[in-house]
């Protein structure tokens, strides 16, 4: 972006979101200091002359991936008797725009504009074609932008989820090594006991056990993952570890990194009942999966799973499918016995 302001003699981009269901979502970037730009003058615009911008409403008139010259939709003098160049952009140095819709997806409608000095020459047929050629880039990168945006906030309302759970919960790799621990996990692996941390990695003390959790972990993250449960004995209590492979569609999960898994360490008998919510968070499922899969822990099977659901058997036995698959279980029996294992979360 910096060089294409440079190659259209542009001070300044500023990219913005516009949707009709939330307020403008404003991001201004480019060689702000020179014009005096700082986030009060964008709240400015937001709050004051958003609504009122002509250079918005001439962009909207074409279609996307267009470029809009605002000298070729009105002249100087319109220009001057608008509050936006007359009390907003002139007073901050600049005047000239080129705008255009680089992505729609929905009600939601993505924009970039770049702006010139006041004392330059408008825009160009040159510069319009310029802009034309790398709108497709411009626009994909915006799609990989919108994607991030949501999967980061996903992710952060996931973790969130995860910190307030009971349940110690760890997400680890192949190698066992803890990216991330819930404070009750943190409370648990700090005290002596059956499972620990030790340089960053999760543990079973004694080590005997560790061979097992390690070919637990292994299994999850493999391909195609396996989901597993052991019985660790602490103390007078035992603790349930199970093994949840962490799909890479799933909030928690980080696509640019190797396969993980998620352990949940319970206590067995600590309650008799599975939260739907917190079920389908954990193991990344839809909710008609979440509630196939708490059907069946219940005993019941995939043929009155379709008669509650109102639903073909072929597509309950799609269903079937995909829970087993998410889950990394193979068989219908093991997937009750990891539910069971997850009683208490």
């Amino acid at each position: 972006m910096d060089t294409m302001c440079a190659r259209l003699q542009a001070g300044v981009f500023h990219s913005f979101t516009l949707s009709e269901s939330s307020a403008p979502a404003l991001e201004s970037v480019g060689n702000l200091e020179q014009f005096g730009l700082h986030a009060k003058h964008m709240a400015e615009y937001e709050t004051q002359h958003a609504g009122n911008d002509p250079r918005l409403a001439a962009t909207l008139r074409i279609a996307t991936g267009g470029v809009m010259l605002d000298h070729e939709h009105f002249s100087a003098r319109e220009a001057l008797r608008n509050p936006v160049y007359a009390d907003w952009l002139i007073p901050l140095g600049l005047k000239h725009t080129a705008g255009v819709v680089i992505r729609q997806e929905g009600s939601a409608r993505d924009f970039i504009s770049f702006m010139r000095p006041r004392d330059t020459k408008p825009y160009s047929a040159d510069d319009k074609r310029f802009i034309e050629q790398l709108v497709p880039d411009i626009a994909r990168a915006a799609k990989l932008r919108a994607r991030m945006v949501t999967l980061s906030h996903h992710a952060h309302l996931g973790m969130a989820a995860l910190d307030s759970l009971r349940p110690s919960i760890v997400v680890v790799d192949a190698q066992c090594r803890i990216h991330h621990a819930n404070p009750a996990a943190e409370r648990l692996l700090a005290l002596p006991g059956a499972l620990g941390a030790r340089h960053g990695r999760l543990r079973c003390m004694p080590g005997t056990a560790h061979e097992q959790l390690e070919q637990l972990v292994r299994g999850a993250c493999a391909t195609p993952p396996r989901a597993g449960a052991i019985s660790l004995a602490d103390g007078a209590q035992r603790l349930i570890a199970t093994a949840l492979p962490l799909q890479a569609s799933h909030a928690w999960a980080n696509p640019r990194q190797a396969p993980m898994a998620l352990i949940v360490i319970t206590m067995p008998g600590s309650a008799s009942s599975l939260d739907p919510c917190l079920v389908g968070d954990m193991l990344g499922l839809s909710p008609t999966e979440t509630r196939l899969a708490l059907l069946l822990a219940m005993g019941k099977t995939v043929k009155e799973f379709a008669a509650i659901e109102n639903m073909s058997w072929h597509t309950a036995r799609s269903h079937t499918k995909n829970l087993l698959r998410k889950t990394g279980c193979h068989r219908q029996v093991e997937l009750v016995q990891l539910l069971q294992s997850l009683r208490g979360v």
